[in-house]
């Protein structure tokens, strides 16, 4: 008996943890994909400067824009 309420109190718990999972996710997700492509464009710019492709050569204004 005390097995089953184990079992069910860990599915009770994903599910709520899932819920609030998706409940965030829906909340914030224009942050979510904001930061997401602020991330890519400093990471290109950094790549780019690494490879000797610099951003400021070509918009000066998007250099490491964060």
């Amino acid at each position: 008996m005390g097995k089953a309420f184990k079992y069910m109190f860990g599915i009770g718990a994903a599910i709520i943890a899932l819920g609030i999972a998706v409940f965030l996710i829906f909340t914030y997700w224009e942050k979510i994909l904001s930061y997401t492509a602020a991330g890519a464009r400093v990471a290109t710019n950094i790549l780019g400067s690494l490879a000797g492709n610099t951003s400021e050569d070509k918009d000066p204004s998007d250099y490491y824009d964060i």
